[in-house]
């Protein structure tokens, strides 16, 4: 970056050069973590309140499917630039519109933080009959304590991972396993048919509403450390078709066999309580400590500062949003369901800007070769949503995508650009 007096530790805000970039183990150990998130097996739960166990499958490998199309698409362009989501915003919104799409993305972020650490520190909680005032406390304190391993960066959070996802892995399946041997037969899961049916569609949005978020912004601050286009590609698929549909068919099988979508009651009931606490740290802080240095990353392109120094008032203001137990799944769903609707048409502009309207070749980052503002990006974003909510047709996130690709195309075509075509190229990966 030019004119800029910060210091940066994980490249917040410049490309990550070549001879800094990581292995293909390490990459998709940092990005598996992340996706190893218990609401996935929370939304699994609840996709069984609405569908039989086939219909699960189905929705679960639709949504999934769409999910790894957006990573790819991201994937690439994070490897190909070295940029954080939030750099990459700079092209398509400009240099100031992107610093307001970084305080947009970070307060998503922000919502998923929260709720991992409620969760958590429900579930301590519940272990230790610490009532009202030590589930508040429980809570409090795992939102501070998960900071840590984001304040050091990509180096702890990828040790971190190679020791939590055995055991997620592991406890996930076994979790699933004893279910089925309360029920006593495998039939009883697969007869299974809910007291209140939903659509799939529902269920297909529901399932991308899981990581629509982590595939459109997230990725890309892995991602761009991938040595080359294919370990992004492998990577981002390995962490995202495997766990989001290991972590979700396990939560609906777990939820079918004991008729309860609230994981953490179900692992209490079940006798699991040692397991329940190893499950729960090793998926949940993995995924944290992704969630906050990505938040810190794009606060850091919103006001040109370190990400460290962001991090501490985030780490407050999440300790005591936890007070409003997000983790209970009316708040989970609601909050999963809107951002199936608002995300995908970010994802869709940044896949025209990139592909379409620059044929895959983005300039070097620098305020002097890239507008402060580009309207178009803005009115497509808007004009999207609008679509989306106003006509309800097929399944909300695609629409959102399509719709936001063929008007941002368009719209780049006819408006005039004010950007100063200036500046190397990143290299060839």
């Amino acid at each position: 970056m030019s004119d800029t007096k910060v210091v940066e530790n994980d490249y917040e805000l410049s490309e990550v050069p070549m001879d800094k970039r990581r292995s293909f183990s390490s990459i998709t150990i940092v990005w598996t973590g992340y996706v190893f998130l218990i609401t996935s097996m929370m939304a699994g739960g609840g996709l069984a309140a609405g569908l039989t166990f086939k219909e699960i499958i189905l929705t679960t490998i639709l949504g999934n499917l769409f999910l790894g199309i957006l990573a790819i698409l991201v994937s690439v362009i994070a490897c190909k630039t070295g940029l954080t989501f939030a750099l990459l915003t700079r092209h398509s919104f400009g240099t100031n519109g992107s610093k307001i799409t970084s305080l947009c993305i970070p307060i998503v972020n922000l919502g998923w933080y929260t709720i991992q650490s409620a969760t958590y520190g429900h579930l301590i909680a519940q272990i230790f009959h610490m009532g009202e005032a030590g589930e508040i406390t429980c809570m409090m304190v795992s939102a501070l304590v998960m900071g840590v391993f984001a304040l050091v960066g990509m180096n702890a959070i990828s040790i971190l991972g190679y020791v939590a996802i055995p055991a997620v892995i592991f406890l996930s399946i076994a979790t699933a396993v004893k279910a089925v041997m309360v029920t006593g037969d495998f039939s009883v899961i697969l007869n299974y048919v809910p007291g209140n049916p939903s659509s799939i569609v529902s269920g297909v949005t529901i399932v991308i509403g899981t990581w629509v978020f982590g595939t459109v912004a997230c990725i890309a601050d892995i991602m761009r450390y991938a040595r080359n286009t294919k370990e992004a590609i492998g990577a981002s698929l390995t962490g995202l078709i495997g766990g989001n549909s290991m972590l979700l068919i396990c939560g609906a099988i777990t939820a079918i066999a004991l008729n309860n979508s609230d994981l953490t009651s179900v692992l209490l009931a079940m006798g699991m309580v040692i397991p329940s606490v190893i499950l729960m740290t090793t998926n949940i802080f993995t995924t944290n400590a992704a969630n906050l240095y990505s938040i810190s990353l794009n606060l850091s392109n919103a006001f040109n500062m370190g990400r460290k120094k962001m991090l501490l008032v985030i780490l407050i203001l999440s300790a005591f949003l936890t007070i409003l137990k997000p983790y209970e799944i009316g708040m989970l769903f609601t909050f999963l369901d809107i951002l199936g609707y608002i995300v995908p048409p970010l994802a869709g502009i940044i896949f025209s800007d990139y592909y379409l309207v620059k044929k895959g070749v983005y300039k070097k980052v620098s305020d002097k070769t890239l507008a402060k503002w580009n309207a178009p990006a803005w009115i497509t974003w808007a004009i999207s949503l609008i679509v989306v909510y106003a006509v309800p047709m097929g399944q909300p996130s695609v629409v959102g995508i399509i719709v936001s690709v063929v008007i941002y195309t368009v719209l780049m075509k006819i408006w005039p650009s004010r950007a100063v075509e200036a500046g190397g190229e990143y290299e060839n990966v």
